[in-house]
Protein backbone atom coordinates (compact mmCIF):
# COMPACT_ATOMS: atom_id res chain seq x y z
CA UNK A 1 0.00 0.00 0.00
CA UNK A 2 1.27 3.65 -0.61
CA UNK A 3 1.03 5.59 2.69
CA UNK A 4 1.78 8.64 0.56
CA UNK A 5 -1.28 9.00 -0.90
CA UNK A 6 -3.56 11.85 0.55
CA UNK A 7 -1.82 14.88 1.93
CA UNK A 8 -2.80 18.50 3.17
CA UNK A 9 -1.83 20.14 6.50
CA UNK A 10 -3.38 23.01 8.12
CA UNK A 11 -2.31 24.95 11.22
CA UNK A 12 -5.37 25.64 13.59
CA UNK A 13 -5.29 28.26 15.91
CA UNK A 14 -8.47 27.75 18.21
CA UNK A 15 -10.27 28.16 21.68
CA UNK A 16 -9.81 25.26 23.60
CA UNK A 17 -13.29 23.89 23.46
CA UNK A 18 -13.15 20.25 24.51
CA UNK A 19 -15.38 19.22 22.80
CA UNK A 20 -15.23 15.78 21.24
CA UNK A 21 -15.74 15.34 17.50
CA UNK A 22 -17.46 12.03 18.47
CA UNK A 23 -20.60 13.37 19.88
CA UNK A 24 -22.36 15.27 22.49
CA UNK A 25 -22.00 13.33 25.45
CA UNK A 26 -18.05 14.03 25.43
CA UNK A 27 -18.64 17.64 25.18
CA UNK A 28 -17.79 18.70 28.74
CA UNK A 29 -14.78 20.63 29.36
CA UNK A 30 -11.49 18.58 29.11
CA UNK A 31 -8.03 18.25 31.28
CA UNK A 32 -6.68 20.55 33.60
CA UNK A 33 -7.31 24.05 32.23
CA UNK A 34 -9.97 26.09 31.74
CA UNK A 35 -12.45 27.36 29.03
CA UNK A 36 -12.11 31.29 28.49
CA UNK A 37 -15.16 33.28 28.36
CA UNK A 38 -17.00 33.97 25.03
CA UNK A 39 -16.57 37.87 25.84
CA UNK A 40 -12.53 37.59 26.01
CA UNK A 41 -11.25 40.03 23.04
CA UNK A 42 -14.57 40.99 21.83
CA UNK A 43 -15.67 43.79 25.34
CA UNK A 44 -15.18 46.60 22.80
CA UNK A 45 -14.21 46.39 19.57
CA UNK A 46 -12.75 42.80 18.35
CA UNK A 47 -9.07 41.56 19.74
CA UNK A 48 -7.41 39.29 18.00
CA UNK A 49 -5.00 39.79 20.38
CA UNK A 50 -7.11 38.64 23.29
CA UNK A 51 -9.46 36.36 21.51
CA UNK A 52 -6.79 34.07 20.14
CA UNK A 53 -5.67 32.38 23.17
CA UNK A 54 -3.54 29.53 22.41
CA UNK A 55 -2.32 26.90 19.79
CA UNK A 56 -4.84 24.36 19.53
CA UNK A 57 -3.25 21.31 17.04
CA UNK A 58 -1.47 20.76 13.68
CA UNK A 59 -3.75 18.85 11.40
CA UNK A 60 -2.70 16.01 9.02
CA UNK A 61 -5.00 14.02 6.78
CA UNK A 62 -3.35 10.99 5.71
CA UNK A 63 -4.50 7.49 3.95
CA UNK A 64 -3.69 5.11 6.98
CA UNK A 65 -4.05 6.52 11.21
CA UNK A 66 -2.17 3.60 12.10
CA UNK A 67 0.78 4.06 9.97
CA UNK A 68 1.02 7.76 10.58
CA UNK A 69 1.11 7.17 14.05
CA UNK A 70 3.46 4.84 14.03
CA UNK A 71 5.79 7.32 11.78
CA UNK A 72 5.39 10.65 14.07
CA UNK A 73 6.46 8.08 17.29
CA UNK A 74 9.39 6.71 15.45
CA UNK A 75 10.02 10.01 14.13
CA UNK A 76 9.84 12.66 16.66
CA UNK A 77 8.50 10.69 19.50
CA UNK A 78 4.82 11.79 19.35
CA UNK A 79 2.43 9.98 21.96
CA UNK A 80 -1.58 8.52 21.88
CA UNK A 81 -2.90 11.65 23.28
CA UNK A 82 -5.45 11.32 26.35
CA UNK A 83 -8.12 13.72 28.42
CA UNK A 84 -9.82 13.12 31.17
CA UNK A 85 -12.44 11.37 29.34
CA UNK A 86 -9.90 8.56 27.76
CA UNK A 87 -7.93 8.29 24.69
CA UNK A 88 -8.71 10.93 21.90
CA UNK A 89 -8.89 8.32 19.20
CA UNK A 90 -12.55 8.42 17.28
CA UNK A 91 -12.39 5.95 14.40
CA UNK A 92 -15.73 6.81 12.86
CA UNK A 93 -16.71 10.21 13.39
CA UNK A 94 -19.82 10.63 11.08
CA UNK A 95 -21.48 13.49 12.76
CA UNK A 96 -23.67 16.22 10.68
CA UNK A 97 -22.50 19.14 12.81
CA UNK A 98 -18.82 18.46 12.52
CA UNK A 99 -19.31 17.77 8.08
CA UNK A 100 -20.94 21.05 8.78
CA UNK A 101 -18.30 22.49 10.55
CA UNK A 102 -15.79 21.21 8.08
CA UNK A 103 -17.44 22.79 5.05
CA UNK A 104 -19.83 19.86 4.03
CA UNK A 105 -22.65 21.54 4.09
CA UNK A 106 -24.64 18.36 3.49
CA UNK A 107 -23.65 16.95 6.85
CA UNK A 108 -22.23 13.90 5.01
CA UNK A 109 -18.67 12.58 6.54
CA UNK A 110 -16.80 9.53 7.69
CA UNK A 111 -13.75 9.98 8.95
CA UNK A 112 -11.07 8.78 11.42
CA UNK A 113 -9.48 11.40 13.69
CA UNK A 114 -6.92 10.61 16.56
CA UNK A 115 -4.77 13.00 18.75
CA UNK A 116 -1.16 12.46 19.07
CA UNK A 117 0.64 14.36 21.36
CA UNK A 118 4.49 15.54 22.25
CA UNK A 119 5.66 14.47 25.66
CA UNK A 120 8.44 17.42 25.40
CA UNK A 121 6.93 20.00 23.60
CA UNK A 122 3.18 19.81 24.18
CA UNK A 123 2.31 19.99 20.63
CA UNK A 124 -0.78 18.16 19.42
CA UNK A 125 -1.17 16.96 16.16
CA UNK A 126 -4.56 15.98 14.58
CA UNK A 127 -4.35 12.90 11.60
CA UNK A 128 -7.31 12.40 9.92
CA UNK A 129 -8.47 9.38 7.55
CA UNK A 130 -11.43 10.76 5.33
CA UNK A 131 -13.41 8.17 3.88
CA UNK A 132 -15.95 9.82 2.99
CA UNK A 133 -15.79 12.70 1.26
CA UNK A 134 -12.42 11.78 -0.78
CA UNK A 135 -9.83 14.34 -1.21
CA UNK A 136 -6.90 15.11 -3.67
CA UNK A 137 -4.71 12.37 -3.50
CA UNK A 138 -1.52 13.62 -4.74
CA UNK A 139 1.34 14.34 -2.71
CA UNK A 140 2.91 17.83 -3.31
CA UNK A 141 6.85 18.25 -1.92
CA UNK A 142 7.57 22.12 -1.74
CA UNK A 143 10.92 23.88 -1.13
CA UNK A 144 12.05 26.15 1.48
CA UNK A 145 10.94 29.37 -0.42
CA UNK A 146 7.89 28.29 -2.37
CA UNK A 147 5.06 30.38 -1.30
CA UNK A 148 1.90 29.03 -0.37
CA UNK A 149 0.37 28.14 2.81
CA UNK A 150 2.74 27.56 6.05
CA UNK A 151 5.88 26.65 4.87
CA UNK A 152 7.48 24.39 7.52
CA UNK A 153 6.51 23.81 11.70
CA UNK A 154 9.45 24.06 13.56
CA UNK A 155 10.45 22.05 16.11
CA UNK A 156 13.61 23.15 19.06
CA UNK A 157 15.74 20.11 19.58
CA UNK A 158 18.84 19.44 22.15
CA UNK A 159 21.22 19.03 19.23
CA UNK A 160 20.41 19.46 15.46
CA UNK A 161 23.38 17.72 13.72
CA UNK A 162 22.13 14.39 16.11
CA UNK A 163 18.83 15.10 15.68
CA UNK A 164 19.71 15.38 11.51
CA UNK A 165 21.71 12.03 11.53
CA UNK A 166 18.98 10.12 13.51
CA UNK A 167 16.12 11.19 10.99
CA UNK A 168 18.44 10.44 7.76
CA UNK A 169 18.06 7.01 8.55
CA UNK A 170 14.52 6.75 9.22
CA UNK A 171 12.59 5.61 6.54
CA UNK A 172 9.63 8.25 4.88
CA UNK A 173 12.07 10.83 5.65
CA UNK A 174 13.41 13.23 3.15
CA UNK A 175 15.63 15.88 3.48
CA UNK A 176 15.02 19.14 2.29
CA UNK A 177 17.96 18.67 -0.20
CA UNK A 178 18.95 15.29 -0.88
CA UNK A 179 22.87 16.22 -0.77
CA UNK A 180 25.40 14.53 0.74
CA UNK A 181 26.58 18.23 1.50
CA UNK A 182 23.44 19.11 3.22
CA UNK A 183 24.29 19.39 6.85
CA UNK A 184 23.24 21.78 9.69
CA UNK A 185 25.58 24.46 10.73
CA UNK A 186 26.37 27.42 12.95
CA UNK A 187 24.56 30.75 12.19
CA UNK A 188 27.34 32.98 13.10
CA UNK A 189 27.60 34.46 15.06
CA UNK A 190 24.72 33.38 16.50
CA UNK A 191 24.46 30.13 17.98
CA UNK A 192 21.71 28.38 16.20
CA UNK A 193 21.63 25.66 13.77
CA UNK A 194 18.55 24.10 11.91
CA UNK A 195 17.87 21.93 8.60
CA UNK A 196 14.25 21.20 6.88
CA UNK A 197 12.94 17.58 6.13
CA UNK A 198 9.51 16.37 4.80
CA UNK A 199 7.51 13.78 5.79
CA UNK A 200 5.39 11.21 3.76
CA UNK A 201 2.58 13.42 3.76
CA UNK A 202 3.98 16.95 2.34
CA UNK A 203 5.03 18.69 5.33
CA UNK A 204 7.77 20.09 6.16
CA UNK A 205 9.53 20.01 9.44
CA UNK A 206 12.19 22.74 10.87
CA UNK A 207 14.64 21.47 13.49
CA UNK A 208 16.25 24.09 15.32
CA UNK A 209 19.04 24.17 18.20
CA UNK A 210 19.61 27.36 20.06
CA UNK A 211 17.21 29.38 21.41
CA UNK A 212 15.69 29.98 24.73
CA UNK A 213 12.67 27.10 25.69
CA UNK A 214 10.37 29.03 27.74
CA UNK A 215 6.67 27.53 28.34
CA UNK A 216 4.34 27.08 25.32
CA UNK A 217 0.23 27.85 25.82
CA UNK A 218 -2.11 25.18 24.31
CA UNK A 219 -4.65 22.56 24.78
CA UNK A 220 -4.62 20.27 27.38
CA UNK A 221 -6.58 17.81 26.21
Amino acid sequence: MNHTNVTTITLMLALATGCSPAGDSQGDTAGAGHIVPKTQGFTDAPDPGMFVVGISHLNVVVEDVEYATQFYRRTLGFEQAYNERGIMDYPDVTRESFARDAGFLDGKVDVHIRFLKHPGAGIYLELMTYRYPKGASNIVYRNTNDMGGIRHVALEVSDAEKVFDYLQGQPGVRMINESPDYRPEELTPVKIKFFYWLDPWGVQWEMEEGRPIGEARGIVG
